[in-house]
């Protein structure tokens, strides 16, 4: 059967809120469940088997080829260890190549250098074979001598084909053992009893997605911030005309005093306008002269 028949299901949330009698939740796999092998088991050569993996070859042909079954290409998978197939399964030897196009300047370019196996005249070895060394390397002999040829360059296309045959390598459960691997797999991803699951399902509900089962709209916040203004607009204040009075004394002192008429002025508007009138040329005074010079004096309205 295939990997996620085995899962056990969870709701997810797909709504904020419920709308027309619709739940606003599905039941989706959980994902995050997974079952791995105890390194123990990995360790024992008479549960498993190696197999090296043919180009171009995919985990539903290596199942079905052992197996007599492509839906256990997870069995495969699983015993490997492999949870990324695109970057864990080896690569065919196209998508190799291209993959080295895209990823160095030059297929053939110098990826690194690794160590010659050396030995002395008694057969000892110096120096072993396969470690990554810098270009300019040197190994000297016992007597002080240097070693010819102690690197040799690894091409881009080699090193990424040795990665790729690594990968090749894996190990397949043996067939006996199938039966008895599938059924614990099952048993150890099934939920333990608890207050989340439902009545005899194999669902996990938590107490968040009950209480959004029975909420009919979505919820809503409001703020008084903004509604109330902080600033009192001086369009707003009672702006009457003045009356000044510019009053001459005996000794040649002009003496000036004011006071607010309001008669017949309404409030002024932040536009200039006075509340009741349509423009704001009713809120410019006209300039009056009393006219008549009596003890001196002259008033004005403004």
């Amino acid at each position: 059967m295939p990997y996620f028949s085995y899962i056990p299901d969870v709701r997810v949330r797909v709504s904020s809120f419920r709308q027309n009698n619709v739940e606003p939740f599905v039941a989706a796999k959980n994902i995050f469940r997974r079952v791995k092998i105890r390194d123990s088991i990995q360790d024992d050569v008479l549960g498993f088997e190696q197999y090296t993996v043919g180009n171009n070859e995919r985990p539903d042909q290596v199942a079905y080829d052992k197996y007599s079954d492509s839906g256990l290409d997870w069995v495969v998978l699983l015993c490997n260890n492999i949870i990324n197939i695109y970057q864990d399964w080896p690569l065919s030897e196209q998508e190799l190549y291209d993959m080295v196009e895209r990823k160095y300047l030059s297929v053939n370019g110098v990826h690194h250098y690794e160590t010659n196996e050396i030995r002395d005249d008694l057969g000892n070895i110096i120096l072993k074979e396969g470690k990554i060394v810098n270009g300019d390397f040197i190994a000297y002999n016992p007597d002080g001598t240097i070693v010819a040829n102690p690197t040799y360059p690894v091409s881009n296309w080699e090193h990424e084909r040795n990665l790729n045959d690594e990968k090749s390598n894996i190990w397949l459960l043996n067939p006996l053992y199938v039966t008895a691997f599938v059924e614990e797999f099952e048993e150890l991803l099934e939920y333990a009893p608890n207050e989340e699951l439902g009545d005899g399902e194999q669902i996990k509900v938590s107490p968040n997605t009950v209480e959004e089962i029975f909420i009919t709209k979505k919820k809503y916040y409001t703020t008084e911030y903004g509604l109330t203004s902080s600033i009192q607009f001086s369009g707003q204040q009672d702006l009457g005309n003045r009356d000044v009075t510019v009053t001459t004394n005996d000794a040649g002192a002009t003496i000036t005093t004011s006071t607010t008429s309001s008669a017949g002025i309404g409030i002024v508007n932040s536009s200039g306008v006075i509340a009741g009138t349509t423009d704001a040329g009713t809120t410019v005074s006209s300039t009056t002269t009393s006219g008549q010079a009596t003890g001196g004096s002259s008033s004005g309205s403004y």
